[in-house]
């Protein structure tokens, strides 16, 4: 099988700025890395279950988030720089790179905040505005037609403190919105894929995942005690997450029971961080184990298989692919290496 990974920072000027906030403890403090984070998405193969794995390529978007490849529309992605500095405006936006290698779409909007995940769904692009604290579905001429923020839902305290409130009439890439300043840092949003009236989304700072209702934006808190968590996914047997800060991937059933817990990196490691999880078609998981920059590969067994990613570059998504997809000289003609 193929699949690709973004990587939103690869460059060391980052990884340095990262280890001084984990050393010094500053999640709440206002500190905003202004230089240039780098940034690539990586198109990987792996023959046969718990076989090797081979880097076929890679391109090099600037600071690439959250991903999906559509068979027959392309790969959309999430890239460019959020605003550091209030008054600098961000450029962050959506593209899809068809399958010829040709950039066809391009979407921004004056809500595109510290953007992290992106779905497709049947109308448009779901995805999560974390700098303003909101769910937003866009159709492909770029007009938001759903959405839903936490400030509006119960969520309208600051993680620094102080309450919230946001203009959706402001043109938010023109300001800076560290980690203190949000009250929820939503970072994943999917169509529940078993009911698709149903919205489920990742409240980091809350330690939860919500179950929101489309047409009355009501939620229900269906999973808790959760630390740090990213990317809730479709699984066989339900749902899946990766509950970051334990290092760890979590499995529930269709209502939310807890089925299983595999570890994402060592026991020993000390500052642990699993970014993501996808299942694969064998049964195993392949974990992005990011604070030691690997992936790994862990089978029923509980074997693994590991490729190293190398310092700098820490991965924030893992996507399937077909297993015929390559990027082609015009793909590669869009993007310069940072």
């Amino acid at each position: 099988m193929r699949f690709l990974i973004s990587y939103p920072q690869t460059n060391w000027d980052y990884a340095k700025f990262r280890l001084n906030r984990i050393i010094k403890g500053k999640d709440k403090s206002n500190d905003v890395f202004t230089g240039s984070p780098g940034g690539k998405i990586q198109l990987l193969e792996q023959l046969e279950p718990m076989g090797k794995y081979r880097l076929l390529d890679e391109i090099y978007p600037t600071k690439p988030f959250g991903m999906e490849y559509v068979a027959g529309e392309g790969l959309y992605f999430l890239t460019g720089l959020p605003c550091c500095v209030d008054g600098a405006p961000g450029d962050e936006h959506i593209l899809r790179l068809n399958d010829q290698g040709e950039i066809d779409l391009v979407i921004k909007h004056p809500l595109f905040s510290q953007l992290r995940s992106l779905r497709r769904t049947k109308n448009g692009l779901l995805i999560t505005s974390s700098g303003i604290d909101a769910i937003l579905e866009v159709d492909l001429q770029g007009e938001i037609i759903w959405s839903w923020f936490g400030t509006e839902q119960g969520y309208s305290t600051k993680y620094g403190g102080a309450e919230r409130t946001i203009d959706r009439d402001f043109d938010h890439r023109t300001l800076c919105y560290p980690g203190r300043l949000q009250t929820t840092h939503l970072n994943s949003a999917i169509v529940d894929p078993y009911d698709a009236s149903k919205i489920l989304t990742i409240l980091f700072y809350q330690g939860k995942v919500a179950r929101i209702d489309r047409a009355t934006l009501e939620l229900d808190i269906v999973i808790e005690d959760l630390n740090g968590a990213h990317h809730i996914r479709p699984h066989s047997k339900g749902y899946m997450l990766s509950n970051s800060r334990k290092g760890e991937t979590r499995i529930f059933d269709r209502n939310f029971k807890p089925l299983n817990t595999i570890a994402g990196t060592s026991p020993l490691f000390p500052v642990k961080w699993v970014q993501d999880t996808i299942e694969l078609p064998s049964g195993s998981h392949l974990i992005a184990d990011c604070n030691s920059f690997n992936l790994r590969e862990r089978d029923q067994n509980d074997r693994e298989r590991k490729f190293n990613t190398k310092m700098p570059n820490r991965i924030f998504q893992i996507e399937p692919v077909s297993d015929d997809y390559s990027f082609n000289e015009l793909a590669h003609s869009h993007f310069t290496k940072n």
